[in-house]
């Protein structure tokens, strides 16, 4: 109601002041039109459109320019009639035009055209009735209006959330999907039925709708999906050679997947003990996340409660004291050490390197360092990921640190633990000539296979054990 106060106060405004412009009449009417005169108080506004129109077309052919003005004061009193008008019908017609807001935010002129078009055509007979004065006959369209509304709206809502649904399943129908893959796409209708009557029974609270709906279009989609594979396995050259071809598929997206996170896979015994143990893995994944999400807030609690600290002694002893700096320095070498942590994480791919902390070290697994078999000299294929490593160690100026060599478990126990030490060494020289570290802030010792951290049963798994840590302890 204050819009349309407004809207009307600025007609009044624009006609006090003289004829408004060609500009200043098509502003207002935008307005009006925003604020759904057009709708409240048709005929007016129309009245009012088709003043501006005739202005603009004598404007184009050169008319006189009273002729123009007279135009354009017209259809500016036609606007302030209509603004009028449609006050006094959001007044009169409240419950209707309420419903009509409604179905007009649940989108129904785009998502049910039809039905739209007949109810908004008797509200507008409402209107237009109500702007002639023929109160009873506004009354009587008007509640028919609002009828036909309230079933536009809840077509609307259902064809917002169920459309997509509906158009996949008809897709997977036309395709005949049922014959290869029946429970999927008696999975998807079932869920859009559930939909649809979840709609009905509470219009204004879709969310339950909308996660139903979306099931059934994934149902239709893994249904087009299915009995197009099976489908295509079955007409390979003989039906039983096709569904080996098929299961040999599946077991090596699997083993992909086993591999990728360094488990052995094999499929004697089927996909089941795999699966098995990628499950039991993500939830050992699981814990290990929460732990450390743990850890975290733990940390955060730890800086919080020194700023606490802080602010307590900053109270009772009316300034600075040096308490309170030594506070403050634990304080910045926390958020230091954080910040210094996710640059380093940031600077080295997965491959490698993985950076974490551990206590109060910052720990460099470096899992891209390459050696030769059995040696232990750093060649230049290591340049650049050495040259990351000067650049993370260059934000510990101060800080000591222990080279660790690890291998894998190929060779005997004391060969491996040489081979570690040897190029545990080899690091530890590398750092100290090329790079400048303080001969006397560094050692190095070699754990041999004893600390692996992967399977040695995998190629994979023994080149994450073939590794160089650097133990970096903060000061």
């Amino acid at each position: 109601m204050r819009s349309f106060l407004l809207l009307l106060l600025a007609a009044t405004a624009v006609a006090q002041s003289g004829s408004p412009t060609l500009s200043e009449l098509s502003v207002a009417i935008d307005k009006a039109r925003q604020q759904q005169v057009d709708a409240l108080a048709p005929v007016s506004f129309r009245a009012a459109v088709t003043a501006r129109d005739v202005a603009a077309r004598d404007a184009e052919r050169g008319r006189d320019a009273d002729r123009i003005r007279a135009a354009l004061s017209e259809g500016l009193a036609a606007l302030s009639q209509a603004t009028a008008a449609a006050a006094a019908a959001r007044d009169t017609l409240r419950s209707v035009v309420a419903t009509r807001t409604e179905a007009v935010s649940a989108n129904a002129p785009r998502l049910a055209v039809e039905s739209w078009t007949k109810a908004d055509e008797r509200f507008r007979e409402a209107t237009t009735a109500l702007e002639r004065k023929d109160v009873k006959s506004a009354q009587r369209y008007a509640a028919e209006a609002e009828v036909l509304l309230r079933d536009v709206e809840l077509t609307a809502i259902r064809n917002g959330v169920v459309n997509d649904a509906r158009g996949l399943i008809a897709q997977a129908d036309a395709a005949r999907v049922e014959k290869f893959a029946p429970r999927s796409i008696a999975a998807a209708k079932r869920y859009l039925a559930q939909a649809e009557q979840e709609i009905n029974r509470n219009r204004y609270d879709s969310t339950i709708a909308v996660n139903l709906a979306a099931q059934a279009s994934y149902e239709a989609r893994h249904s087009l999906y299915l009995a197009k594979l099976i489908e295509a396995t079955l007409n390979k050259k003989g039906e039983q050679a096709g569904l080996e071809e098929l299961i040999l598929s599946l077991e090596s997206q699997l083993r992909e997947i086993a591999t990728a996170v360094d488990l052995q896979a094999s499929f004697d015994n089927g996909m089941q003990p795999v699966m098995q143990k990628l499950q039991k893995l993500t939830q050992e994944q699981q814990r290990e996340t929460q732990r450390l999400n743990r850890e975290l807030a733990d940390r955060n609690e730890q800086i919080a409660a020194m700023n606490r600290e802080m602010e307590k002694l900053e109270a009772r002893l009316g300034g600075v004291s040096q308490e309170r700096i030594a506070l403050q320095r634990r304080v910045d070498a926390q958020e230091r050490l954080r910040s210094n942590v996710l640059r380093i994480e940031s600077s080295f791919t997965a491959n490698e390197a993985r950076v974490y902390r551990q206590g109060e070290d910052v720990v460099l697994s470096l899992l891209g360092i390459r050696f030769a078999s059995g040696r232990s000299n750093i060649d230049a294929a290591n340049a650049s990921l050495m040259s990351k490593v000067r650049d993370a160690l260059a934000l510990f100026p101060d800080a000591s640190m222990v080279v660790e060599g690890h291998t894998d478990a190929n060779g005997t126990d004391s060969a491996n633990l040489i081979l570690s030490q040897d190029r545990a060494d080899a690091v530890r020289q590398y750092l100290v000539s090329n790079f400048g570290i303080n001969a006397e802030k560094i050692t190095s010792i070699g754990y041999g296979e004893t600390r692996p951290v992967a399977t040695n049963e995998t190629a994979e798994g023994r080149a994450r054990n073939r590794r160089i840590d650097l133990i970096i302890h903060v000061e």
